[in-house]
Order: structure tokens, then sequence, then C-alpha cells
């Protein structure tokens, strides 16, 4: 089933945001833009949006065009949509940064880590003194008298 197509008077009262008898008058008054596959005056009836919309729009008015609540809708959700896709791209963008730092990171720390390791073994060579830690309780320094 098409989504631009409305098949009843039903949802062309709905997504014009109106009663069923005013788009009939509208049809009759007004030129509504409706289509009836049988080509008589009282057979079923459909119309498209995008007609619908661009009679919407031609149609003489003294103040905004008044547009479904459901059009309305429409619109807001494409632009929200849009802020959206906006917003994520720049999320991802800031996670592509933040992954790139971490990794800056713990490469530096692995460095540093490997750094000190070497620091440790050098001091532990000069002072001479055993690379075992010294028992709990137990002080190395001692006094000389």
């Amino acid at each position: 089933m098409n989504s631009e197509v409305l098949n009843s008077w039903k949802e062309i009262a709905a997504y014009l945001g109106r009663g069923v008898r005013t788009v009939q008058r509208w049809e009759h008054d007004l030129a509504l833009p409706v289509r009836r596959p049988r080509g008589k005056d009282r057979s079923a009836v459909i119309a498209l949006k995008s007609d619908l919309d661009k009679w919407l729009q031609d149609t003489p008015h003294r103040e905004e065009p008044h547009l479904p609540q459901a059009h309305l809708d429409s619109l807001q959700l494409r632009h929200n949509t849009e802020l959206l896709k906006l917003r994520t791209k720049q999320i991802l963008a800031q996670s592509e940064k933040l992954q790139a730092t971490i990794a800056e990171s713990l490469a530096l720390t692995a460095a540093l880590a490997q750094k000190r390791a070497v620091l440790g073994k050098v001091k532990v060579m000069v002072s001479g003194a055993s690379a075992e830690p010294a028992p709990a309780g137990y002080s190395q320094t001692k006094r000389k008298k």
C-alpha cells in the first residue's frame, strides 16, 4: 500500500485535521483534489497527500494556512531527526578523539612503567641492596654509635 494515498473520507479528514463533512464540503465548494476511481459522484474517494498539500498551499487565505496537526508533527519530526543526526556525528567525533587519547595515555603509562622498572634495577645495582623487599617491621637503617 502506498503511504502517499489516502483511501477514504475519514483518512483524508484525519490528514487535513478536519471532520469528514468539512472536507466533503471543501471538495464541493473549494475543489479539494479528491479522485473517484469509478467516476461517479457518490463513489469511493482517494486522494494523494501531495495533491492535498499543494491545494492547501495554493488556496487563497486571509491568515496563515491551517496545516493539519499530523502534517505539523511530521515536519517537526523531520527537523528533530536532522538535529539528532548532526548531534550523533558530533558525539561520534568526540568518541573517536577520546579513544585516541585513551590509547595515547595507555602507551605513555606502559612506557613510564617500563622506565620505572629499569630505574628500580639501576638503584638496586648502585646501592648493592637486595632486590627483595624488607620484611614487615624490619628497619633497614642502622644507627652508628
